[in-house]
């Protein structure tokens, strides 16, 4: 026996132009001067070249693979895509395959993305079996492979291409293929076993493989049947000629082996009843023979079941005198199907890997809005993981920083090195007095040489120029009491900032005062003091400590040395982490994954978030060994200092000591306040001055006014409407000079200045009067540096500009929200809260 399949023909398609597609909807996503940025003309045009390829001359195997990479390209378009494909604004033209000539010239065009789709797949699957039917005399076993990835196309598109135009492409057409596809490929996997020598074992397996293929037949012939016309529900008309012979033929092939195998097992009657069966079942297979003559051997087949059923016609009538059922059910022989068909996506699986990087590069420019959105999610949840590695590295840093500047460690060293390598083991030099010492000095030269060193002073100018204010306002008219109010309600709300910033300092000015004379902070300092210039007794000196002690200082270099190693190593960890995140880029995972739910995303977000792990320990590592290092070296120095003190200190030198500790620490606090005011008054200041100006200015441009209305017919135009306005927030953010820390007070006010206000601008004909700007901030903001976020492609422009507005004063609420939290006495770098046309009524 010789196979035999059905012949299914190609669609036809006219020329497709994907560059001009492309490019028009880029240009009309990004606008003309931006769509360049997202286009690759070569990569377009390397996909026209494949769909022409793709539909042309080319051997089966050749078309096969062009049409599965053009079909993969269409697939991840679809991924970005989604529904909205006919945005593309393409025309996609197909014909019908040629099967009658009613179906002659039929063609379908559409604008969507899936009708290209499902018209490729189609082309896919005839291909399949054409290569099925090319290699049928050479291995069945390769005929099988491909009509089963033929089946599996067809079932996937009857399954997910529905309501189509085209006749191929409805889902009972493409369903009924499936079924052609799935019976022919059971039928040689059949046959395969048939051409071989049978052994009476394999019976039972050839009479259920048989059965199944007459079943897959029956589906098609129900389909293609119809009670009351000739006409063929799809494809050409012998289809149905073949279809209904192989229906009785495999009905009479699986009742013959069934018989033989009830033979074997010596159940003779039923065996001839099976037989009868068969016999029956072939001769109703003879009318519809004319295509499967040369293929299968009616005849020949048709003398082997006479043969064998007189042999046991006359075997029971002599031997075993069994009775004969009347009638039997092919029912009863089970069916086994031999065709297990793969997943039409784990068919496509390698196409598509293949053309992934291709697609990234060709559909760079078109990603769902949807996809953003979660990319944002994402985006959101790195910067987070960023901030957080950011805020503990600099603080590990800052940690760092304090302890080297405040020990002197570099300095300390070296003197201590040279003291004892010298042999000068007897000194008892207090090193703790000698760097309080240095750090007094530098801080009594910051005071001495700072302009603001007399707070009583500083209050004194601020009270006056506030009275200058308060002398002027009551010179305005009634029809300016708004203006006035506001301008009373701006000094109220700078004077309240004030009194907390003299709040800070006042508590320190003895301190301040003190170290403005140097004599008497020296005096003060020496007070905690021994005279410990007298030499010991030699006979207090012991030799041994020497040695120990230099032991003790290499050990606390080695460890000076690995603390600055860690640094170096924690930034250029975090430097490595911030890289990494900064050039993450999870699209095309998203647009694969673009249907799964908010909880399997947030799954993936967190495995994409563990590949940043590595790095993250390596940091936490380095903050970990870096405390137990600086634990180390202060534990190391006590005892260097405990052994370089040969007597014990008395009580009364620790008492001293004690009081010098709090001491220091009081001029320490008194410095950190004054660095605050020092950078904040002059601000306060500047806005006071800028205050006075403009009151000063508003009660000229009144009296001119005046004095032109009463020359004048003209009538003044009229006052602008009251300008929204709210009290300030205030705070000190007090500056260390190692560490920027913000002091926020218990109460607080608060004040949203409007950004429109950034200078005062008073109209006056043709001339401008423009008010001071008020002075930018000399401290930093926060501890942290700023985090740089993810960036990604463009978005195409899909808001109105009013949504552009509100997104955009929604932003500016929260920065300026945010900096209010952050730097409380932001107050005085806020523009002014008077419009500039507030004037307007009496410009001349």
């Amino acid at each position: 026996m010789k196979p035999y399949l059905v012949e299914l023909k190609l669609k036809d398609t006219e020329k497709l132009d994907w560059k001009k597609g492309l490019s028009s909807y880029l240009k009309k996503s990004y606008g003309s001067s931006q769509w360049k940025t997202f286009y690759d003309e070569k990569a377009t045009s390397d996909l026209d070249h494949l769909r022409n390829n793709a539909n042309g001359e080319l051997a089966p195997s050749s078309l096969s693979e062009q049409n599965l990479q053009y079909y993969s390209f269409l697939e991840h378009l679809h991924l970005r895509l989604g529904s909205k494909g006919s945005r593309l604004k393409m025309e996609f033209t197909w014909y019908d395959a040629e099967y009658s000539s009613a179906q002659k010239g039929m063609k379908y065009s559409q604008h969507t993305l899936a009708f290209e789709k499902s018209c490729t797949l189609f082309n896919i699957a005839v291909i399949y079996t054409q290569i099925a039917s090319e290699k049928i005399n050479d291995d069945y076993k390769t005929s099988i492979t491909n009509l089963t990835k033929a089946f599996s196309c067809f079932e996937f598109l009857s399954e997910n291409f529905l309501n189509s135009p085209s006749v191929d492409l409805q889902s009972e057409n493409t369903r009924f293929l499936a079924n052609i596809c799935h019976a022919e490929a059971q039928e040689l996997f059949l046959l395969k076993l048939l051409n071989n020598q049978v052994s009476p074992k394999q019976y039972t397996l050839i009479s259920k493989l048989a059965r199944t293929t007459c079943n897959l037949y029956q589906k098609c012939h129900d389909f293609m049947k119809d009670t009351e016309t000739d006409l063929v529900t799809y494809g050409e008309p012998k289809w149905k000629t073949t279809i209904t012979c192989k229906l009785h033929f495999y009905k009479s092939l699986s009742t013959y082996y069934h018989g033989l195998h009830l033979e074997e097992e010596n159940n003779v009657g039923e065996a001839i009843a099976f037989l009868d069966f068969s016999v029956q079942e072939l001769i109703s297979s003879f009318p519809f023979k004319t295509w499967l003559s040369e293929f299968i051997d009616f005849d020949g087949f048709k003398e082997t079941l006479e043969k064998k059923q007189k042999e046991l016609i006359k075997d029971n009538d002599y031997i075993y005198h069994e009775n004969v059922p009347a009638t039997v059910q092919i029912d009863s022989i089970k069916a086994l199907d031999a065709i297990k068909p793969p997943p039409w996506e784990k068919v496509l699986e390698p196409y598509m890997e293949n053309v992934a990087d291709k697609s990234d590069t060709l559909y760079r420019g078109i990603i769902p809005l949807d996809v953003y959105e979660k990319e944002s999610i994402y985006s959101e949840e790195k910067a987070t993981l960023l901030r957080k590695e950011v805020e503990e590295t600099e603080t590990a840093n800052l940690e760092y920083s304090s302890f080297i500047e405040f020990t002197n460690l570099p300095r300390l060293l070296s003197d201590l090195e040279k003291q004892f390598k010298s042999g000068n083991i007897s000194s008892n030099t207090d090193t703790q007095g000698q760097l309080m010492r240095e750090q007094i000095q530098a801080w009594c030269k910051f005071i001495q040489t700072n302009g603001f060193r007399n707070i009583e002073e500083q209050m004194n100018k601020i009270i006056a120029i506030r009275k200058q204010i308060l002398d002027v306002l009551p010179a305005l008219p009634d029809d300016q009491k708004e203006n006035v109010t506001k301008l009373k309600s701006s000094l109220v709300a700078a004077s309240n900032s004030d009194e907390k910033l003299f709040a800070c300092v006042k508590p320190h000015i003895a301190e301040i005062n003190l170290l403005n004379d140097s004599g008497k902070v020296w005096r003060k300092f020496d007070e905690f003091n021994r005279d410990t210039s007298a030499q010991p007794s030699l006979l207090d000196i012991d030799d041994t400590k020497n040695d120990k002690i230099l032991d003790l200082l290499k050990e606390v270099k080695g460890h000076a040395e690995d603390l600055r190693t860690l640094k170096e190593e924690r930034s250029r960890n975090l430097s490595e982490l911030r890289d990494r995140i900064n050039n993450d880029d999870i699209t095309k995972l998203l647009i694969i994954n673009k249907g799964k739910s908010d909880t399997e995303l947030k799954k993936i977000f967190a495995m994409e978030l563990e590949k940043f792990e590595p790095l993250s320990t390596r940091i936490e590592a380095t903050i970990y060994k870096q405390s137990s290092m600086i634990d180390e070296i202060k534990a190391t120095l006590d005892e260097i200092f405990h052994l370089s003190n040969f007597k014990s200190k008395s009580s009364e030198e620790e008492e001293l000591s004690k009081d010098r500790k709090i001491f220091f620490d009081s001029l320490q606090d008194a410095v950190k306040a004054f660095s605050v005011f020092a950078s904040d008054f002059p601000k306060g200041v500047e806005f006071y001055n800028s205050l006075l100006n403009m009151s000063k200015d508003l009660v000229e441009r009144v009296r001119i006014a005046k004095n032109n209305e009463s020359s004048s017919t003209s009538s003044p135009a009229p006052p602008l409407p009251p300008l929204d306005f709210k009290a300030p927030e205030i705070g000190i953010p007090p500056l260390l000079p190692q560490k920027s820390t913000t002091f926020q007070p218990q109460h607080r006010q608060g004040l949203n200045l409007d950004s429109r206000f950034q200078n005062l601008n008073v109209s006056s004909g043709n001339k401008v009067a423009q008010g001071p700007n008020v002075p930018p901030r000399t401290y930093e903001a926060s501890h942290y540096a700023t985090i740089p976020g993810t960036t990604g492609p463009p978005i195409p422009p899909k808001q109105s500009q009013e949504e552009l507005y509100d997104m955009r004063r929604r932003k500016a609420v929260e920065n300026e929200e945010r900096e209010l939290q952050e730097n409380p006495t932001s107050f005085y770098n806020r523009p002014s809260v008077f419009d500039e046309s507030m004037y307007s009524k009496y410009s001349s």
